[in-house]
């Protein structure tokens, strides 16, 4: 998907609440993954508006988020933003995908 179409999805479609059966695969990603430092879900309205709702992701040894992973609402992916000088926005079928591409340990 060009850069343009990803940059859209990112300013058009907020990030939807993550079900249930979502925070639970987040929780067992971050227990298999062992060397992730840090994994939440932001949900708190008093929440930094770029982090909420999403999928907040730190492999850094100072805990400073490295990725957000969220849902737009309304479409069936999932978005990957590699938080870094040279930004990276990535698409997956799955929530499980997205994880794995940082980690690989879920089936």
């Amino acid at each position: 998907m060009p850069d343009d179409t990803m940059r859209d999805v990112l300013l058009r479609y907020p990030p939807r609440d993550l079900a249930p059966h979502e925070r639970q695969l987040v929780h067992e990603w971050l227990a298999l993954a062992g060397d992730v430092p840090a994994a939440y879900v932001s949900e708190r309205k008093t929440d930094d508006p770029a982090l909420y709702r999403r999928v907040v992701i730190s492999v850094a040894a100072n805990a400073q988020p490295t990725h957000l992973i969220h849902a737009p609402t309304g479409m069936r992916l999932w978005v990957k933003v590699t938080v870094a000088a040279d930004m990276r926005i990535e698409m997956f079928d799955s929530l499980a995908a997205a994880l794995n591409s940082i980690r690989r340990v879920l089936d």
